[in-house]
Protein backbone atom coordinates (compact mmCIF):
# COMPACT_ATOMS: atom_id res chain seq x y z
CA UNK A 1 0.00 0.00 0.00
CA UNK A 2 3.21 1.95 0.52
CA UNK A 3 3.95 1.96 -3.13
CA UNK A 4 0.24 2.86 -4.31
CA UNK A 5 0.16 5.72 -1.61
CA UNK A 6 3.26 7.35 -3.20
CA UNK A 7 2.47 6.79 -6.70
CA UNK A 8 -0.44 8.80 -5.72
CA UNK A 9 1.23 11.34 -4.23
CA UNK A 10 3.47 12.17 -7.43
CA UNK A 11 0.65 11.97 -9.61
CA UNK A 12 -1.61 14.20 -7.79
CA UNK A 13 1.58 16.66 -7.95
CA UNK A 14 1.79 16.46 -11.39
CA UNK A 15 0.01 19.85 -13.16
CA UNK A 16 -0.78 17.75 -16.33
CA UNK A 17 -3.13 15.90 -13.78
CA UNK A 18 -5.45 18.55 -13.42
CA UNK A 19 -4.89 20.38 -16.95
CA UNK A 20 -6.20 17.45 -18.75
CA UNK A 21 -8.98 17.31 -16.77
CA UNK A 22 -9.70 20.82 -16.74
CA UNK A 23 -9.21 21.02 -20.71
CA UNK A 24 -11.96 18.19 -21.21
CA UNK A 25 -14.20 20.09 -19.06
CA UNK A 26 -13.76 23.38 -21.21
CA UNK A 27 -14.11 21.06 -24.13
CA UNK A 28 -17.33 19.71 -22.91
CA UNK A 29 -18.73 23.35 -22.02
CA UNK A 30 -17.66 24.62 -25.88
CA UNK A 31 -19.79 21.63 -27.14
CA UNK A 32 -22.51 21.33 -25.44
CA UNK A 33 -23.24 25.30 -24.87
CA UNK A 34 -22.54 25.44 -28.67
CA UNK A 35 -25.34 22.93 -29.42
CA UNK A 36 -27.76 24.73 -26.79
CA UNK A 37 -27.36 28.54 -28.60
CA UNK A 38 -27.75 26.36 -32.01
CA UNK A 39 -30.74 24.78 -31.08
CA UNK A 40 -32.42 27.85 -30.11
CA UNK A 41 -31.56 29.51 -33.44
CA UNK A 42 -33.15 26.78 -35.40
CA UNK A 43 -36.77 26.67 -36.45
CA UNK A 44 -36.99 23.49 -38.77
CA UNK A 45 -38.93 21.00 -36.54
CA UNK A 46 -37.20 18.00 -38.59
CA UNK A 47 -33.43 20.00 -37.45
CA UNK A 48 -34.33 20.42 -34.30
CA UNK A 49 -35.54 16.42 -33.35
CA UNK A 50 -32.15 15.84 -34.80
CA UNK A 51 -30.55 17.11 -31.33
CA UNK A 52 -32.83 15.56 -29.13
CA UNK A 53 -30.44 12.24 -28.85
CA UNK A 54 -27.26 14.82 -27.58
CA UNK A 55 -29.82 16.97 -25.39
CA UNK A 56 -32.90 14.61 -24.33
CA UNK A 57 -32.02 12.28 -21.33
CA UNK A 58 -31.89 9.23 -21.60
CA UNK A 59 -30.50 9.37 -24.94
CA UNK A 60 -28.20 11.78 -23.92
CA UNK A 61 -26.25 10.05 -21.63
CA UNK A 62 -25.18 7.64 -24.32
CA UNK A 63 -23.88 10.99 -26.28
CA UNK A 64 -22.12 12.59 -23.49
CA UNK A 65 -20.44 8.78 -22.68
CA UNK A 66 -19.49 8.50 -26.36
CA UNK A 67 -17.82 12.31 -26.09
CA UNK A 68 -16.17 11.15 -23.36
CA UNK A 69 -14.75 8.28 -24.52
CA UNK A 70 -13.29 9.99 -27.66
CA UNK A 71 -11.91 12.74 -26.40
CA UNK A 72 -11.11 11.26 -22.83
CA UNK A 73 -9.51 8.23 -23.83
CA UNK A 74 -7.24 9.75 -26.29
CA UNK A 75 -6.28 12.55 -23.64
CA UNK A 76 -5.72 9.65 -21.16
CA UNK A 77 -3.51 7.71 -23.15
CA UNK A 78 -1.39 11.11 -23.69
CA UNK A 79 -1.79 11.73 -19.46
CA UNK A 80 -0.47 7.61 -18.89
CA UNK A 81 1.97 7.68 -21.85
CA UNK A 82 4.01 10.73 -20.39
CA UNK A 83 3.64 9.32 -16.78
CA UNK A 84 4.89 5.87 -18.39
CA UNK A 85 7.93 7.49 -20.36
CA UNK A 86 8.46 10.34 -17.43
CA UNK A 87 9.89 6.63 -15.88
CA UNK A 88 12.44 6.49 -17.88
CA UNK A 89 13.03 10.39 -18.62
CA UNK A 90 13.40 10.72 -15.12
CA UNK A 91 15.14 7.72 -13.79
CA UNK A 92 12.46 6.97 -11.09
CA UNK A 93 12.17 3.38 -12.12
CA UNK A 94 16.03 2.53 -11.81
CA UNK A 95 15.61 4.35 -8.42
CA UNK A 96 12.74 2.08 -7.08
CA UNK A 97 14.56 -0.84 -7.99
CA UNK A 98 17.59 0.10 -6.27
CA UNK A 99 15.08 0.04 -3.28
CA UNK A 100 14.20 -3.64 -4.04
CA UNK A 101 11.36 -3.37 -5.78
CA UNK A 102 9.45 -5.60 -7.85
CA UNK A 103 9.89 -4.26 -11.35
CA UNK A 104 6.41 -6.06 -11.97
CA UNK A 105 5.00 -4.99 -9.00
CA UNK A 106 5.68 -1.58 -9.39
CA UNK A 107 4.63 -1.15 -13.28
CA UNK A 108 1.26 -2.26 -11.97
CA UNK A 109 0.85 -0.25 -8.83
CA UNK A 110 1.83 2.56 -11.50
CA UNK A 111 -1.17 2.09 -13.56
CA UNK A 112 -3.31 1.25 -10.82
CA UNK A 113 -2.66 4.80 -9.87
CA UNK A 114 -2.94 6.39 -12.99
CA UNK A 115 -6.62 4.17 -13.24
CA UNK A 116 -8.01 5.42 -9.92
CA UNK A 117 -7.61 8.99 -10.69
CA UNK A 118 -8.96 8.50 -14.73
CA UNK A 119 -12.23 6.69 -13.12
CA UNK A 120 -12.42 9.89 -9.88
CA UNK A 121 -11.73 12.44 -13.68
CA UNK A 122 -14.46 10.02 -15.78
CA UNK A 123 -17.16 10.51 -12.69
CA UNK A 124 -16.50 14.04 -12.68
CA UNK A 125 -16.82 15.16 -15.93
CA UNK A 126 -19.83 12.56 -16.07
CA UNK A 127 -21.51 14.94 -13.59
CA UNK A 128 -20.53 18.15 -15.30
CA UNK A 129 -21.40 16.94 -18.84
CA UNK A 130 -24.52 15.71 -17.15
CA UNK A 131 -25.29 20.02 -16.16
CA UNK A 132 -23.86 21.39 -19.03
CA UNK A 133 -26.42 18.43 -21.37
CA UNK A 134 -29.70 20.07 -19.04
CA UNK A 135 -28.08 23.88 -19.43
CA UNK A 136 -27.96 23.48 -23.47
CA UNK A 137 -31.72 21.97 -23.42
CA UNK A 138 -32.50 25.09 -21.58
CA UNK A 139 -30.96 27.49 -23.88
CA UNK A 140 -32.51 25.78 -26.87
CA UNK A 141 -35.59 25.13 -25.56
CA UNK A 142 -35.09 21.84 -26.17
CA UNK A 143 -37.67 19.16 -23.45
CA UNK A 144 -35.45 16.57 -21.54
CA UNK A 145 -36.13 14.29 -19.07
CA UNK A 146 -34.29 13.92 -15.43
CA UNK A 147 -31.22 12.54 -15.64
CA UNK A 148 -32.01 10.23 -12.25
CA UNK A 149 -36.05 9.46 -13.65
CA UNK A 150 -35.71 5.75 -12.54
CA UNK A 151 -37.07 4.25 -15.97
CA UNK A 152 -33.57 5.24 -17.08
CA UNK A 153 -31.52 5.48 -13.70
CA UNK A 154 -30.65 1.93 -14.68
CA UNK A 155 -29.37 2.90 -18.26
CA UNK A 156 -27.30 5.77 -16.55
CA UNK A 157 -25.49 3.90 -14.16
CA UNK A 158 -24.76 1.33 -16.88
CA UNK A 159 -23.37 3.53 -18.84
CA UNK A 160 -21.16 5.57 -16.25
CA UNK A 161 -19.74 2.33 -15.15
CA UNK A 162 -19.33 0.24 -18.49
CA UNK A 163 -17.79 3.52 -20.10
CA UNK A 164 -15.25 4.17 -16.96
CA UNK A 165 -13.76 0.62 -17.48
CA UNK A 166 -13.71 1.45 -21.50
CA UNK A 167 -11.84 4.72 -21.15
CA UNK A 168 -9.54 2.31 -18.82
CA UNK A 169 -8.95 -0.09 -21.62
CA UNK A 170 -7.60 3.36 -24.02
CA UNK A 171 -5.50 4.34 -21.20
CA UNK A 172 -4.38 1.09 -20.26
CA UNK A 173 -2.89 0.98 -24.32
CA UNK A 174 -1.26 4.34 -24.42
CA UNK A 175 0.53 3.56 -21.23
CA UNK A 176 1.82 0.21 -22.37
CA UNK A 177 2.62 1.36 -25.50
CA UNK A 178 4.79 4.61 -23.87
CA UNK A 179 6.43 2.77 -21.14
CA UNK A 180 7.68 0.12 -23.53
CA UNK A 181 8.92 2.93 -26.29
CA UNK A 182 9.90 5.22 -23.58
CA UNK A 183 8.27 7.89 -25.45
CA UNK A 184 5.36 9.76 -24.17
CA UNK A 185 3.89 10.64 -28.24
CA UNK A 186 3.63 7.14 -28.67
CA UNK A 187 1.14 5.87 -26.31
CA UNK A 188 -1.52 9.02 -27.86
CA UNK A 189 -0.20 8.13 -31.67
CA UNK A 190 -0.99 4.50 -30.37
CA UNK A 191 -4.93 5.35 -29.50
CA UNK A 192 -5.28 8.30 -31.91
CA UNK A 193 -4.00 5.71 -34.94
CA UNK A 194 -6.45 3.11 -33.96
CA UNK A 195 -9.20 5.48 -34.13
CA UNK A 196 -8.54 6.53 -37.53
CA UNK A 197 -7.38 2.93 -38.27
CA UNK A 198 -11.13 1.67 -37.31
CA UNK A 199 -12.90 4.24 -38.64
CA UNK A 200 -11.29 3.29 -42.28
CA UNK A 201 -11.21 -0.53 -41.52
CA UNK A 202 -15.31 -0.69 -41.34
CA UNK A 203 -15.11 -0.33 -45.21
CA UNK A 204 -13.27 -3.45 -45.92
CA UNK A 205 -13.31 -5.44 -43.07
CA UNK A 206 -16.49 -7.09 -41.78
CA UNK A 207 -18.05 -5.76 -39.07
CA UNK A 208 -18.42 -9.22 -37.12
CA UNK A 209 -14.39 -8.82 -36.99
CA UNK A 210 -14.05 -5.24 -36.70
CA UNK A 211 -16.03 -6.02 -32.67
CA UNK A 212 -12.93 -7.40 -31.57
CA UNK A 213 -10.82 -4.55 -32.52
CA UNK A 214 -10.12 -2.39 -29.14
CA UNK A 215 -11.73 0.83 -30.27
CA UNK A 216 -15.19 -0.41 -31.56
CA UNK A 217 -15.15 -2.82 -28.51
CA UNK A 218 -15.22 -0.03 -26.66
CA UNK A 219 -17.67 1.87 -28.06
CA UNK A 220 -19.94 -0.98 -28.30
CA UNK A 221 -19.81 -1.21 -24.57
CA UNK A 222 -20.81 2.59 -24.01
CA UNK A 223 -23.66 1.97 -26.66
CA UNK A 224 -24.77 -1.16 -25.86
CA UNK A 225 -24.87 0.51 -21.72
CA UNK A 226 -27.27 3.29 -23.71
CA UNK A 227 -29.75 0.89 -24.85
CA UNK A 228 -30.37 -2.01 -22.29
CA UNK A 229 -28.46 -1.17 -19.19
CA UNK A 230 -26.74 -3.70 -17.05
CA UNK A 231 -27.83 -6.93 -19.41
CA UNK A 232 -26.28 -9.70 -21.30
CA UNK A 233 -25.56 -7.84 -24.25
CA UNK A 234 -22.49 -6.28 -22.16
CA UNK A 235 -20.98 -9.25 -22.16
CA UNK A 236 -18.69 -9.50 -25.49
CA UNK A 237 -17.60 -6.00 -25.29
CA UNK A 238 -16.67 -6.35 -21.98
CA UNK A 239 -14.79 -9.46 -22.70
CA UNK A 240 -12.77 -8.00 -25.29
CA UNK A 241 -11.96 -4.76 -24.06
CA UNK A 242 -10.64 -6.56 -20.44
CA UNK A 243 -8.84 -8.95 -22.87
CA UNK A 244 -7.23 -5.49 -24.54
CA UNK A 245 -6.89 -3.68 -20.76
CA UNK A 246 -4.74 -6.98 -19.13
CA UNK A 247 -2.68 -7.86 -22.33
CA UNK A 248 -1.51 -4.16 -22.29
CA UNK A 249 -0.11 -3.94 -18.63
CA UNK A 250 0.92 -7.61 -18.80
CA UNK A 251 3.12 -6.19 -22.27
CA UNK A 252 4.56 -3.03 -19.98
CA UNK A 253 5.61 -5.81 -17.48
CA UNK A 254 6.95 -7.88 -19.71
CA UNK A 255 9.20 -4.72 -20.84
CA UNK A 256 9.61 -3.89 -17.28
CA UNK A 257 11.08 -7.12 -16.23
CA UNK A 258 13.84 -7.62 -19.19
CA UNK A 259 14.31 -3.99 -19.43
CA UNK A 260 17.94 -3.58 -18.91
CA UNK A 261 18.60 -0.51 -16.52
CA UNK A 262 21.62 1.35 -15.69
Amino acid sequence: MHLLRATGLKLRRRPATYRTVLVLAGLLAFLYLSIGVSAAAISDPTARASLLPLLAFPDAGTGLASILLIFGGIAGAGYAGAVAASEWSWNTFRVALTRGESRVRYVVILFVGIALLVVVAWLLLCVLGTGLVLLGATLGGVPTASPLDPASLDRLLAIVVMGSWAVLMEVAIGFGVAFAARSPVAGIAAVAGLYFVEQFAVLIVPIDMLRFAPITAAGSLVSAAGRTGFDASLAAPLVVTTLYLFLAIAAAAAVARRAEVS
